[in-house]
């Protein structure tokens, strides 16, 4: 079937499909399936459409609408949206994609695996929330930047030919090429998941041995590999404490061993754990243990020799 939106080419084909009540108790199954080019200035807007879609920029680029604005998916970008919900995508400069629409008793999880994997740090504790009505909120569209999309291109391509051809194709064999799609969306998901906690590692390494330098928010994401708004919220999610609260750890650490093994004078263990002055060490020092670091000194039983 041939398309006849507006700043669509006239040659932009997409097909239908109704599934048996088979398929949608047991199933994934498409909706609608299509390749579409887009014309410059193409714009949809949409307050919902039952399913979950996928896209797949084979050339130039369009704009999805996300949690914070427009950003441009390119080609060789995933875009994945959860129709039930508000959506926007337009292409001011023209692109040709890949699409399909589809469903089934198990599409959300995906999708909620998916998006809030991506977007946000949610995931896990939504998945520890029996009510399913919590208000932990959901992103509805990602943009997924793969440095291969081989395997999606040929899966949509297999399963759009079937249709542009009028081959017949079981639903479960449909179904099974959905599937095929979302889990090597899903493997580059938790690859990157390891990515970032192999970024997260190497700066709590570089903190450990360097803690008495002044180390900025941008030299550990730098370190990390990604931004700063980023590195930050996940490091907090995979240590538990800001990267700021981990140095002063790190720091607060180093000095309670020099108390109790050296005789450093309390201002030179200061400047040797990268504070400021004693006057910053011995504050923070008490804010986090309640004592002095004389007191700690002291109460370990520590006598100063000159021999030490």
């Amino acid at each position: 079937m041939y398309s006849t939106e507006q700043n669509i080419t006239i040659d932009s084909q997409y097909f239908l499909y109704t599934p048996t009540a088979l398929a949608r108790k047991l199933f994934l199954y498409p909706t609608v399936i299509g390749r579409f080019e887009y014309m410059p200035s193409y714009t949809l807007t949409r307050s919902r459409y039952d399913s979950y879609l996928i896209i797949l920029i084979e050339s130039g680029s369009m704009e999805i609408l996300l949690e914070d604005g427009y950003q441009t998916a390119r080609k060789g970008d995933v875009v994945i949206i959860d129709c039930y919900k508000p959506h926007a995508y337009k292409s001011g400069s023209g692109c040709k994609a890949l699409w399909m629409h589809f469903d089934g008793a198990m599409a959300g999880s995906y999708f909620e695996y998916l998006l809030m994997g991506r977007n946000n740090d949610q995931l896990e504790d939504r998945m520890l929330v029996s009510d399913s009505s919590s208000a932990i909120s959901v992103p509805g569209s990602a943009i997924i930047s793969m440095p291969n999309c081989s395997m999606i291109r040929r899966e949509l391509l297999k399963l759009y030919d079937s249709f542009e051809k009028h081959e017949l194709v079981s639903e479960a064999s449909m179904s099974l090429i959905i599937n095929n799609i979302l889990l090597e969306l899903m493997s580059f998901h938790d690859n990157t998941v390891t990515s970032v906690q192999d970024g997260i590692k190497k700066v709590t390494a570089y903190l450990s041995d360097n803690f008495s330098k002044d180390i900025s928010l941008d030299q550990m994401a730098e370190i990390a590999g990604f931004s700063p708004y980023y590195f930050a919220r996940r490091f907090k999610k995979e240590t538990g404490v800001s990267p700021h609260q981990f140095l002063i750890s790190t720091r607060i650490l180093a000095a309670k061993y020099n108390l109790l093994n050296t005789s450093m004078t309390i201002s030179e263990i200061a400047y040797a754990c990268g504070f400021e002055d004693e006057s910053a060490f011995c504050y923070c020092f008490r804010q986090r243990e309640g004592i002095t670091p004389n007191q700690f000194r002291k109460g370990s039983g520590y006598q100063k020799t000159s021999e030490s």
